[in-house]
């Protein structure tokens, strides 16, 4: 399923008859949907993959080391930290920026969000 390589800003899935090229920096975030993976490059701009959300996160470590600017969520998403915009405690959601900003709304946890709130502000200085 995946092919071991030097480290890149690309992460590759690949089966029988198919290669899916991910291009690490570009993500907006990744979003799991049962045994499949949507993956946003923009609020208009995403497609499908036929793998689970644990599978393409494998693949973006092994291909990419530890990319930085990408965070798993929950069970549900895996995001790009440089797009955050917006984070609500009270409503539970995470508002993300794409490159033409436009926006996009995640329903998170409070806990979570709570964490990476502390990460963020960890990081800062």
């Amino acid at each position: 399923m995946m092919e071991q390589s030097e480290q890149t800003d690309n992460a590759f899935l690949s089966g029988r008859d198919e290669l899916f090229v991910i291009k690490l920096s570009n993500v907006f975030y990744m979003e799991a949907d049962d045994h499949y993976t949507h993956i946003y490059y923009g609020v208009d701009q995403h497609f499908l993959v036929p793998y689970g959300l644990s599978a393409v996160e494998k693949a973006c470590t092994v291909h990419a080391g530890n990319p930085r600017h990408l965070m798993r969520l929950g069970r549900k998403y895996l995001i790009n930290l440089d797009r955050i915009g917006y984070i609500n405690f009270v409503k539970g959601t995470l508002t993300l920026v794409d490159l033409l900003g436009k926006s996009a709304n995640l329903n998170v946890s409070k806990p979570v969000l709570r964490g990476l709130s502390n990460l963020i502000q960890s990081n800062k200085t």
